[in-house]
């Protein structure tokens, strides 16, 4: 039964790594597509000013991107050491609320909103030190600062 479990393990990590990669590819395809239109359109209609409101989507498709890679990373991952697993999902956690923070409306702001996220920043960044201050064991300081 175990060999069947590995197996099955196996074969689903395969293909949610597949699923993962062609999402990746059809993402960072539409950034650089969403990247060169709006750089078009910026320069036609604005020339050299400054602009957000034209970089905000081509920012959240960046971290979208992002944001795939390392839950990509998690699944391949999967059957390493639990301390590895949990540094790399609280650097998941960390850059989607990231991405929420970018995507605020800043022209109706929700105190709430704010707040809820300031804490789960907070929250996630405290945990990630205090996950990183302790040694994984087998991995020497010098494969940590690459991880980091």
């Amino acid at each position: 039964m175990e060999k069947i479990s590995h197996r099955f393990d196996r074969i689903i990590t395969s293909v949610l790594l597949a699923v993962g990669m062609i999402l990746i590819t059809v993402q960072t395809i539409s950034l650089i597509w969403e990247l060169v239109s709006k750089i078009y359109l910026r320069f036609g209609e604005a020339g050299l000013g400054y602009a957000p409101e034209y970089g905000k989507t081509v920012v959240v498709l960046f971290f979208n991107v992002l944001l795939a890679l390392e839950i990509l990373e998690t699944v391949k991952i999967s059957s390493s050491a639990h301390d590895v697993k949990i540094r790399v999902i609280l650097l998941v956690c960390l850059i989607a609320i990231s991405r929420k923070v970018l995507m605020l409306d800043l022209g109706h702001p929700e105190p709430m909103e704010e707040l809820a996220l300031a804490s789960l920043v907070i929250a996630f960044a405290f945990s990630y030190f205090l996950v990183t201050r302790k040694p994984v064991p087998g991995m020497t300081k010098e494969d940590d600062h690459k991880n980091k």
